[in-house]
């Protein structure tokens, strides 16, 4: 199951988009991955580190963020860990007017 996928899974959310955010509608959540770090070899094994963001848009984009963050920040199982690093961040508006927010995760997939 690659990382998007897994993220959607355990937010329980089938509105979020999975790598792209479309026009509309006006409320809305996406995931994106971009580069993680180097892996972490062990003699058992090696950790995978990737990342991701979360970014919600519209009315109560703020609110949707801070819920996603207390979800994921520090969620494990037996395949991955995720820690948040970032703090919900404000990025303004975008051309239509709709707040946008985002929140970053480091995910340890083992």
């Amino acid at each position: 199951m690659n990382i998007l996928d897994k993220i959607a899974d355990i937010l329980k959310d089938d509105t979020v988009k999975l790598g792209y955010l479309p026009d509309k509608p006006d409320d809305i959540t996406a995931i994106f991955e971009y580069q993680g770090g180097q892996p972490s070899h062990s003699f058992r094994h090696t950790d995978f580190t990737e990342n991701i963001q979360i970014r919600t848009r519209g009315s109560n984009s703020y609110a949707k963020a801070q819920e996603i963050a207390l979800i994921l920040d520090n969620y494990t199982d037996k395949n991955i860990s995720i820690i948040q690093i970032t703090s919900v961040f404000d990025i303004g508006r975008d051309s239509h007017e709709r707040q946008e927010y985002t929140v970053n995760f480091k995910i340890y997939r083992r």
